[in-house]
Order: C-alpha cells, then structure tokens, then sequence
C-alpha cells in the first residue's frame, strides 16, 4: 500500500466494511430472534403486530447493507486487484449475484406486514387464513436467507485467496475469510439438507471480516503516516 489511491481505497472498504457488522447483527439476528417464538404462532404474529416499525427499520437496514456491499466490493476490487484479476471479478461477481437475491427476499416481510395491517384482505379471508399466511412469509423470509447465505460465504473465498496474495496484509487473515466463506457455504448446504438450523457454524467462522476492515484501516492510517513522514523529510 504504496499510493494514495490505495490508501483511500483501503480506509473506505475498512469504514464499509465496519458498518455492514451492526446492520447485519440488527436485521439478519436480532429481528428475527425478536419476532419468530419456537412452537408458538400466536406470540409471533403478535409480535410482528407490536414491533411493525421495528420490522419496517429491518426492511430498510437490508436495503442499506446491500448498497453498502455494492461499494464495498467495488473499493476492494480496485484494491486487490492487482493481485488476482480473475479472483477479484468472481468476488464481484457473487456479490452482484447476493444482492437482487437479498432485496427481493425482503418482499415477505413487506407482505407480511401489509397482511397484519389490512382491513380491506381481512373482509376478503378470513383470520385463519391470514395468519397461516403470514406466518408461511416469515418462514420465507427465513429461508431466503439462507439462499443468500451461500452467496456471502463464495464471495469471501476469493476475497480471503486476494487479501492472503496481496503482501501488505497479514496472511492469517486471507485464511480466516476462506474459512468464514467455507462456514457461510456449509450453513446452507446443512439447513436445506437436513431442515434445521441447529447446525450452522458461520456465528463461530466470522473472525476474519472483523480483522479485515480494522486491519485495512490501520494499515491505510500507518501508510498515510509514512508518507507525511517522507514527505516532510524531502521537503527539508
């Protein structure tokens, strides 16, 4: 990280990156833990009733990481780039696939809120058939996730070969985005084949997408350091 360039490509995708942690937590783990009660329908849609403008604020938070990652793969194509054309298109690639996936899975909690809230459907169906419904798109949305699960862990499997080739950061770290991207995939592959969720990994695999956004940033902050150093010393 020799440039300027490269050191405004490095702070943005380590900023990016950094805010794509609390959204994530807020709209992929919290909402649902908030809304979903095991075995008890009732509760749930009564939740879904009480926290609507927190589901709403969740709709929103998806609509927002998914432009988040649009920037955020583009500053690290251009940044690692160099060290792999083709490992740097494929991680481009699988996010642009993630991300129509993710904005239309949001659809279901969108009807699903319009269902709890219309007058007009509930003079057409009645409660029981609205509240199957209902509860049939949250288990949608559920599902669509992991659909673009898989996505989030291949496009971290091309990142973690760039970031391992580059030179200016830590190895280790392009091993744990392989491995979170390895988790990512084995999560959707274990919740379709054995229709539970009890084994998924990728809550343990994460550590390398916090390592890289703070190390990217401090690597751009030592950088940019150097060369107000060197620059002051040719100026004398």
């Amino acid at each position: 990280m020799n440039t300027v360039n490269e050191i405004r490509l490095a702070r943005l995708a380590g900023c990016l990156y950094l805010l794509l942690i609390p959204m994530g937590v807020f709209g992929i783990m919290y909402i649902p833990e908030l809304i979903t009660v095991a075995g008890d329908n009732s509760a749930t849609l009564a939740n879904l009733t009480d926290h609507a403008t927190t589901i709403r604020l969740s709709i929103l938070c998806a609509f927002a990481i998914q432009l988040t990652q649009l920037f955020l793969v583009i500053a690290l194509y251009y940044l690692l780039r160099p060290y792999g054309v083709i490992a740097a298109r494929f991680m481009v690639l699988f996010t642009l696939v993630t991300i129509p996936i993710a904005l239309l899975n949001e659809l279901s909690h969108i009807t699903a809120l319009l269902l709890s809230e219309s007058d007009l459907l509930r003079e057409v169906f009645n409660p029981q058939q609205l509240d199957a419904l209902t509860l049939f798109l949250l288990e949608l949305h559920r599902q669509g996730i992991m659909i673009a699960h898989i996505f989030w862990g291949l496009w971290l499997m091309p990142m973690g070969y760039l970031v391992y080739r580059c030179g200016f950061l830590p190895r280790v770290i392009g091993v744990l985005l392989i491995i979170a991207g390895i988790g990512y995939c084995l999560d959707t592959i274990t919740f379709f084949a054995l229709a539970t969720d009890r084994y998924l990994i990728a809550q343990y695999t994460f550590p390398g997408e916090v390592l890289l956004p703070l190390t990217l940033l401090w690597k751009a902050y030592r950088a940019e350091k150097r060369i107000v150093s060197d620059f002051n010393q040719g100026s004398e």
